[in-house]
């Protein structure tokens, strides 16, 4: 996949990288994604009790998940997942177009040259209502952190899991100045635990349960001839069968996060089983 000056190496990428990633074979990866990260950290469960495992291979991300913040990602975990060479993209998120904007002025000025770009994380703006999700407001966030940015790094803009809409949001980003999609991010979802006392828990869900969704948003985008943009498959991606399944329907690479979770070092395994294929097809 080609990214404005950057070509990866691999078609395999990580996602949500560990702040501690650790071990062989991450520098075969055709790019590291940061966790998502806020300009200032949010308070919330560690990551590790925010995550609960609710069906084979699929996750539940809650949604008072501890979220780091800039600063702390410059100074401290950029350089560690820097030291793989492959490049990093810092996943952001905002509360509305202002902040987006602010969060890509920092990372901007404090680590410009060191990010391969970033990975615009599209939710609910000020509101929260998923209603306000719209394409004006995926092209005013786009175009915010597009103009924040050097004009070689590159803006990968991750989309919700609508398969009826998010063409027309891909468009917003499109005319936003992204330089790529990544479909898609988590579903909401509710998880009724086993204890008939316990509150309900809310939050994302990932791994294999999105898959055929994230399946389909991979095709719809793919197959819109009005969109130009390279795409990452994201979404219960566990073996190079389901790597190939991304790539059949129109993704050019993809992002492995709840695979890495669920079984440390996944990630770099798939992306040399890539990588030995592509020699044997040479």
């Amino acid at each position: 996949m080609k990214l404005g000056a950057i070509t990866l190496q691999n078609s395999v990428c990580l996602a949500t990288a560990p702040w501690d990633l650790d071990g062989p074979g991450y520098e075969q990866l055709g790019a590291i994604f940061t966790k998502t990260v806020t300009m200032e950290p949010r308070a919330g469960l560690p990551g590790d009790e925010g995550i609960l495992q609710v069906a084979d291979q699929t996750l539940l991300n809650r949604t008072d998940l501890r979220t780091e913040g800039a600063e702390l990602l410059v100074q401290e975990h950029l350089p560690r997942l820097r030291r793989f060479g492959v490049p990093v993209f810092v996943s952001i998120t905002a509360p509305g177009v202002p902040g987006f904007r602010k969060i890509a002025r920092y990372l901007q000025r404090e680590a410009g040259e060191q990010l391969a770009g970033v990975e615009v994380y599209i939710t609910a703006p000020n509101s929260g209502a998923g209603a306000d999700i719209t394409a004006r407001h995926v092209r005013e966030a786009t175009e915010a952190v597009r103009n924040e940015l050097r004009d070689d790094a590159a803006v990968i803009v991750k989309l919700p899991p609508w398969p009826d809409h998010i063409r027309g949001l891909a468009l917003g980003a499109q005319e936003g100045g992204a330089t790529a999609l990544a479909a898609t991010n988590t579903l909401k979802v509710l998880h009724l635990p086993a204890d008939l006392n316990a509150a309900p828990l809310v939050g994302g869900l990932s791994g294999e349960a999105l898959r055929p969704l994230a399946l389909r948003c991979v095709w719809e985008l793919a197959n819109d001839e009005k969109l130009q943009l390279p795409i990452f498959g994201t979404g219960g991606i566990f073996t190079l069968r389901d790597v190939q399944d991304y790539l059949r329907v129109g993704a050019q690479a993809v992002q492995v996060a709840s695979g890495e979770w669920l079984s440390p070092g996944l990630t770099a395994r798939l992306a040399s089983e890539v990588a030995q294929l592509a020699s044997i097809s040479r």
